[in-house]
């Protein structure tokens, strides 16, 4: 109800939490209850007046997905002048009680987007009071997401791409002793294609970013 006195209007945050598990690249999203309807959307948020940019993200993240202490890289701005989503919650009016938050939501909105890479195995999302469930979806499967987040994911892992070849994307997704194939399978999940095994075996090998044991 202070939403448009606390947060700094029309500015919000996005948070892009990639894992991998089962040879898919996933992504924590949030099932967001309104009226009789759901829309999945991204982790994010508002900033307050008072608060720092990075405080604000910590805050947002540990409020959505129960997660905490993430090392996060801000990668985008999302800002078009058109960047309004009126049309989509206006569909939703009728199951919002408050109107004046149908008012809020739908101006236009900047969105500083972050990215994070975790190992899917060491975290446990948990619900919180704001939100009905933080879960892992298929990065496939972006298409489900509301408003332009499929947009903002697909930035995320043009960026990953781009980041690919020159840091050590493995040491925050995988654990710590891995095979090859397991990181075979991860590159070609983040790329979205097969990729040879010999020459990848060789290229990686040649890097000498591992250590074989």
């Amino acid at each position: 109800k202070n939403l448009d006195k606390e947060a700094i209007s029309q500015l919000s945050i996005n948070c892009v939490i990639f894992g991998f598990h089962e040879k898919t690249l996933k992504v924590v999203v949030n099932r967001v209850p309104i009226g009789n309807s759901t829309i999945v959307v991204l982790p994010g948020g508002f900033i307050k007046q008072t608060e720092d940019l990075t405080d604000a993200v910590e805050r947002i993240v540990k409020e959505s997905t129960g997660l905490q202490k993430i090392l996060f890289k801000q990668f985008a701005v999302f800002g078009d002048a058109s960047r309004s989503f009126g049309a989509e919650f206006g569909a939703l009016a009728e199951q919002l009680e408050d109107k004046q938050a149908l008012k809020w939501f739908s101006n236009r909105f900047l969105s500083i987007c972050y990215l994070a890479l975790v190992d899917y195995n060491k975290i446990e999302l948990r619900p919180s009071q704001f939100m009905e469930t933080a879960e892992w979806l298929p990065v496939d499967k972006a298409r489900v997401l509301a408003m332009d987040h499929a947009d903002i994911l697909k930035s995320a892992r043009e960026t990953l791409l781009k980041e690919l070849p020159y840091t050590p994307i493995a040491s925050n997704m995988l654990p710590p002793k891995f095979t090859l194939p397991e990181l075979h399978a991860l590159v070609e999940a983040i790329i979205g294609r097969e990729i040879d095994r010999p020459n990848f075996r060789r290229k990686v090998l040649g890097t000498n970013l591992l250590v074989k044991i």
